[in-house]
């Protein structure tokens, strides 16, 4: 629902408010917002151990933690 939601105000901006300031920073903010929560969500909805946990959020965890 919230990548669904993102999309829709990707494309309400695109659409309704494109002349407004700081509008194309939004645009693409909310684009990959989008993109992002999509793509958890495939990941999360994955069968194996392996493919859910990302190999990135490892690396993240292991740089805050030093």
């Amino acid at each position: 629902m919230a990548g669904a939601l993102s999309l829709f105000l990707c494309l309400f901006a695109l659409l309704k408010v494109k002349d407004a300031p700081g509008v194309k920073p939004y645009i693409i903010v909310t684009l990959l917002s989008s993109i992002f929560t999509f793509s958890y969500a495939f990941e999360l909805s994955s069968t194996s151990l392996e493919q859910i946990i990302p190999v990135f959020l490892l690396l993240m965890c292991r740089i805050y933690r030093a």
